[in-house]
């Protein structure tokens, strides 16, 4: 033991250390990690929303729409998806935002389940964002009906208001099923 220090290794020393480190590793609070969640944002009537990316299929440019008669206002026409066809939905009207006229930064997002396939109309998709559910905030009150109910909430992301739609309770809405 005494060669050990003569040469610089002392063990209770380097024992002593690590117990120390130890300890000191305990005291310290590690940082709550905040939570994201992945999203697609895109705007709407002048407004940024979002969902969930693991919805979202594809985004595609406008194509040329084919109106359907007797079907509800919300879908604005089918367009042919490499073969299948798919519904092109505006939400603007049934969340009462104002419609500016699409431009070449207008976009489909498409978004498909086990039953079927849909797009979503656009007026530019701005990509997809990790959101911090740590800012997130409730549904505001004041909303319009069709609003409130289909938004899970806003949050603050790069110093724009986001509102987070909840796709799916929107996408099997009655008001959107053809043929009820």
């Amino acid at each position: 033991m005494e060669e050990a220090k003569k040469a610089g290794y002392d063990i209770h020393s380097i024992l002593h250390e690590m117990r120390e480190e130890y300890w000191h590793g305990l005291a310290e609070v590690d940082e709550v990690q905040d939570e994201y969640l992945e999203c697609v944002s895109f705007s709407l009537g002048g407004e940024i929303y979002a969902f969930e990316s693991v919805c979202a299929a594809e985004i595609v440019r406008i194509p040329k729409l084919v109106k359907v008669p007797r079907v509800p206002e919300i879908i604005v026409g089918v367009f042919n998806l490499r073969g299948q066809i798919t519904a092109a939905m505006d939400f603007r009207p049934f969340f009462g935002l104002p419609q500016p006229p699409l431009t070449s930064a207008g976009r489909i997002i498409v978004v498909r389940s086990e039953k079927f396939a849909m797009g979503i109309l656009t007026e530019a998709v701005h990509g997809v964002e990790a959101l911090s559910l740590g800012s997130f905030e409730s549904v505001v009150k004041s909303l319009p009906g069709a609003q409130r109910e289909y938004i899970r909430g806003q949050l603050h992301h790069g110093g724009r208001l986001i509102m987070l739609l909840d796709i799916v309770k929107l996408l099997s809405s009655p008001e959107l099923v053809v043929g009820q």
